[in-house]
């Protein structure tokens, strides 16, 4: 009988761990009581007692914990007939019950029952094994000093049977040091209760880091109150890296709190071009009575494809905007080389830019297509429906796409080569418009028409209707200052890109090749020459009219035709200027010859530009433009010693032209000469 208890006690002591083993969690707990054994029997064999036990425990649903135990008992002789103490092993389960009525008060209680063994020895010596059943309920209240650690008193009812009556009856006083199992790898019982997010937009990915998609709803499911609570999202292979969504200081037991779903997108999202959903990770990090415990769980976000947009905010379009694509920076640093080497000083730079830009565009074989799936028109009306918009390499490798579409490209090259630009998304299309180099008053004061701009604190930007790229660019601006004059509320609507992209930066592509189609040189400098002429025919030829129609039947004053000479020459139109100034000279108006000069000096006339500004310093040998004029001609003839003389007479007069014109003095150091011949000569 003795040896079939130890089995049974020696098996359940397996079976406990087995059962340890395979729930390994905070959960699983292991008790040690001391106590002291006080009979209650009515015979006196037996007396008091005391030992202790080790008790394994599982916790369920928070009220509920089955176990597993041994205890080691020595009970004293009560009777005469009695030489040694009883000793008793018991092994068995049980259940119990529990509850925290206060976040450190513990309350329990728990009944079960198994197999003791023991032996006796009788007056006579002789060892008298015992053994059987036994059962025993009890009830404990503890403090927990942290949820791995509590301390408890106890009080249990045992009784000790034998086949007839009872071995011993005792009750248990026991002090319960109660431990829990692996509390660093506890997984904690806080929960994500719900989690909603909208859809994620690839090109504002980088605002998510502070602009929530959703939200997180977490439970605190423990036993107590939790502080310290930090909520983080990640989606593997999606994000950088776990971002803090939000934290709470104080969470009390049973209760909810609801975070913002934040999230640092990578480079990854970009590549999405289909409609996906993806896993993501809500981890929970908290305390619980002082000890550190996680939890975690799993969602769903749906990502987007990289082209999706919805005009809530139409700001967002300028993140589609990227000056720095490989593709359009092949693009527009090879469409501007031309340019710069064929620009005229007469006319605003940016505008000649944007004009060969759109040109060198348009040559590529780009055009307007109305998109019929995602039609801009009727999108731009709805602030929750998803458009389609293309990136600037996408437009250059299909060669078209919708005025969204061109809008972001036209600009996109603007910038790349330093042209400031903007988007003015209208209720039927999206025009461009890029800076002048010259403010308002200066541009007023350049061109005939100040309806063709739009200003904007003292800035002249030029509106382009891109939609009209095959038409050529002098269309495409005056249709697109026509648009804006048709919608009053198109200043409202304009929105400058360095402005835009301090709440939506460019997004970029990966993978995206560096070259882009392209037309020929000759191609791009013969279209960017007859645009300019347009712009400049433009510009010039009504003006020129208003001012023949003030001449008098004779054809006009010298002065009338001289001013209408420098009209031509400030536009680089040199021949007809060089008709109004010979004209203005026959009829004797003295600065004629000076302007004759100057023209003749420009087309690289030296020769003629001399013999003109000679003439003009015996008319006037204290005209200093003159003077400084025949000085040049001079130098580039190659007669410096003459130059020299002329040089320095004119500063003679005017003192502040020996640093402007210093390389006409052959007196000056030749280091000195030729740096201030690069600032002057031939300009």
């Amino acid at each position: 009988m003795y040896g079939h208890g130890k089995r049974a006690a020696a098996a359940s002591f397996f079976i406990l761990l087995g059962m340890a083993g395979s729930a390994f969690a905070q959960d699983v707990r292991v008790r040690f009581s001391p106590d002291i054994l006080i009979p209650v029997s009515d015979g006196d064999t037996f007396g008091l007692g005391g030992g202790g036990s080790f008790v394994m425990d599982i916790d369920f649903f928070d009220f509920l914990a089955p176990y597993l135990g041994t205890d080691v008992r020595f009970v004293a002789p009560a009777a005469n007939d009695l030489d040694g103490s009883l000793f008793l092993a018991s092994g068995g389960a049980g259940l119990g019950f529990f509850m925290f009525p206060l976040p450190r008060l513990k309350v329990g209680a728990s009944a079960g029952s198994g197999i003791y063994v023991g032996s006796y020895t009788d007056a006579e010596g002789e060892a008298t094994p015992t053994g059987n059943l036994f059962w025993r309920t009890g009830a404990e209240v503890g403090y927990r000093f942290s949820p791995s650690l509590t301390l408890s008193g106890a009080l249990s009812y045992i009784d000790f049977m034998r086949k007839s009556d009872s071995l011993y009856k005792g009750i248990a006083i026991s002090i319960v040091a109660d431990l829990g199992f692996g509390s660093s790898s506890k997984e904690g019982r806080a929960a994500l209760q719900a989690a909603e997010s909208v859809p994620v937009y690839p090109i504002t990915a980088v605002e998510y880091a502070k602009d929530s998609f959703g939200s997180v709803t977490t439970r605190n499911a423990e036993s107590a109150e939790i502080r310290n609570v930090e909520i983080w999202f990640h989606s593997e292979g999606y994000t950088t890296g776990p971002v803090l969504c939000a934290k709470v200081p104080y969470l009390p037991k049973g209760s909810t709190t609801t975070a913002p779903l934040l999230a640092s997108f990578s480079d990854q999202v970009m590549a999405v071009t289909e409609n996906v959903r993806v896993r993501g990770e809500v981890r929970i990090l908290y305390t619980l009575l002082g000890e550190a415990r996680s939890a975690k769980a799993e969602t769903t976000i749906s990502i987007l494809n990289r082209n999706a947009l919805t005009w809530a905010d139409p700001r967002k379009l300028a993140s589609f905007v990227s000056p720095n694509d490989p593709a359009v920076l092949d693009s527009s640093k090879f469409i501007a080389g031309v340019v710069r080497a064929r620009a005229r000083t007469e006319l605003d730079s940016n505008l000649q830019y944007a004009l060969g830009i759109f040109e060198g565009l348009r040559l590529t074989g780009i055009a307007w297509a109305a998109d019929p799936q995602t039609p801009y028109a009727k999108l731009r009306a709805s602030s929750t429906e998803v458009d389609y918009v293309q990136y600037p390499f996408q437009t250059l490798a299909y060669r078209g796409g919708d005025s969204d579409a061109l809008a972001v490209l036209y600009p996109a090259e603007l910038e790349s080569t330093g042209v400031p630009a903007a988007l003015i998304p209208l209720n039927g299309e999206v025009l461009a418009a890029f800076k002048m180099s010259r403010e308002e008053s200066a541009t007023k004061t350049s061109f005939s028409d100040s309806g063709d701009f739009l200003f904007i604190d003292g800035e002249a930007w030029a509106p382009v209707r891109v939609s009209l790229l095959r038409e050529g660019f002098l269309r495409a601006w005056s249709e697109g200052s026509a648009l804006i004059k048709a919608n009053p509320d198109s200043r409202d609507r304009f929105y400058r890109l360095a402005d835009a992209w301090r709440r939506y930066p460019p997004a970029g592509v990966p993978g995206i090749l560096a070259t882009a189609r392209k037309p020929s040189e000759e191609q791009v400098r013969a279209a960017f020459d007859n645009a300019v002429s347009l712009v400049v025919a433009k510009e010039v030829l009504p003006r020129a009219e208003r001012m023949r129609a003030s001449f008098d039947s004779g054809g006009g004053s010298g002065r009338q035709r001289n001013s209408l000479g420098v009209l031509f020459a400030r536009y680089g139109m040199y021949a007809e200027a060089l008709v109004e100034f010979q004209a203005s000279a026959k009829l004797g108006y003295e600065k004629a010859s000076v302007n004759i000069g100057n023209v003749a000096f420009l087309m690289a006339d030296y020769k003629t530009a001399a013999a003109w500004f000679e003439k003009a310093t015996n008319d006037t040998p204290s005209d200093v433009s003159a003077i400084i004029g025949l000085a040049r001609s001079l130098y580039e003839l190659d007669r410096y010693e003459e130059a020299d003389v002329l040089f320095r007479k004119a500063t003679s007069i005017v003192p502040d032209l020996a640093e402007r014109y210093g390389y006409l003095s052959a007196r000056l150091s030749g280091s000195a000469a030729r740096a201030s011949a690069v600032m002057e000569k031939g300009g």
